[in-house]
């Protein structure tokens, strides 16, 4: 007779073989809560692929035509999926390896920044515009929110042109902002701006360009050392999206959703290059020297006053700017 420890052996391997058995007839189904077949039928996503730098056909000509024309510095272009590449010239290196986070294409305008004031403005609603630090924020009235080169906030309020003035009367209500520093302030007409003021901006303390008119007919001025010219009137077309070179000497606006460029000097907009047609933005290199304009299918690098010997690059851009 076998012994009990013998037996119980024997019974277990033939459970084993029960399970065994009972197992090969289901087949290799396993139950829909498996954590093992859920990860099989959704597997995990890779990641989206990092964004490239544009290939530059004929590379080497351009750059050697950047060269003789004397133009350097970075171009920071924006793509139209917002994508944001610096470009090296006259080598035409792309200074980073990936597109960068760009500005949020899904709004309708990009904050203003004082480095001075510590302080940014941005419109957030139709008539609301918010100023803050990392430490504070304000929201008012007004829109076309804009800074003059000594850090003063201005805006556009009823179409007249105010500042956040810091010589406020005495009793006057005010507003501590604190950017850099704490300075109460209050809001106050500037003085010497058109009426029907639509967009601004600042070449100096006191010298500005805006789009000013009734709807329908805008007109391009300009401030300058005490003297007001009248650059453009557009009849019929939209006037928007100005914008001003570092110094002032220039601006860009766009006519019918084209960008036209001006120079302050004389009435007009200035000749582009041939091809820039249906032009998307303009930008100015850090001297005033140089003008990148992007169209279509094309940046246009060309010295201000000479768009016959423009460069054109092979690269798409919705936004530009010059450093």
């Amino acid at each position: 007779m076998r012994p009990l420890g013998t037996w119980v052996v024997i019974g277990a391997l033939a459970l084993i073989g029960l399970f065994a058995a009972r197992d090969a007839l289901r087949g290799d189904e396993a139950p829909a809560s498996s954590p093992a077949v859920q990860t099989l039928e959704k597997p995990r996503e890779a990641p989206p692929a990092a964004a490239r730098p544009p290939r530059i056909a004929d590379k080497d000509r351009l750059a050697a035509e950047l060269q003789a024309l004397g133009a350097g510095g970075i171009v920071y272009l924006t793509d139209v999926n917002c994508r944001r590449y610096l470009l090296g010239l006259p080598a035409l290196v792309w200074t980073t390896a990936q597109g960068l986070p760009g500005p949020d294409c899904a709004r309708g305008g990009r904050p203003v920044v004082s480095e001075r004031a510590g302080l940014a403005a941005e419109q957030v609603g139709a008539e609301t515009i918010e100023v803050s630090s990392e430490i504070w924020s304000f929201r008012f009235r007004g829109f076309s929110p804009a800074f003059k080169p000594g850090g003063t906030l201005t805006f556009v309020r009823d179409g007249r042109v105010f500042e956040w003035t810091s010589a406020c009367p005495a009793g006057a209500a005010t507003v501590t902002f604190r950017g850099l520093r704490e300075i109460d302030r209050c809001p106050r007409q500037v003085r010497g701006a058109p009426p029907l003021v639509q967009e601004l901006v600042w070449s100096g303390e006191n010298d500005f360009a805006v789009i000013a008119g009734p709807q329908g007919v805008r007109a391009l001025l300009v401030k300058r050392d005490g003297r007001a010219i009248s650059l453009f009137k557009s009849v019929g077309a939209s006037l928007s999206g100005l914008v001003a070179s570092p110094h002032g000497r220039y601006f860009g606006a766009r006519v019918g959703g084209s960008m036209f460029v001006f120079d302050s000097r004389r009435p007009g907009n200035l000749a582009l290059p041939s091809g820039a047609d249906r032009s998307t933005a303009v930008a100015w290199s850090p001297d005033e020297r140089f003008t990148a304009l992007a169209s279509k299918s094309s940046i246009f690098v060309y010295p201000g006053d000479r768009p016959g010997r423009a460069v054109s690059l092979p690269l798409a851009a919705i936004e530009l700017d010059w450093r």
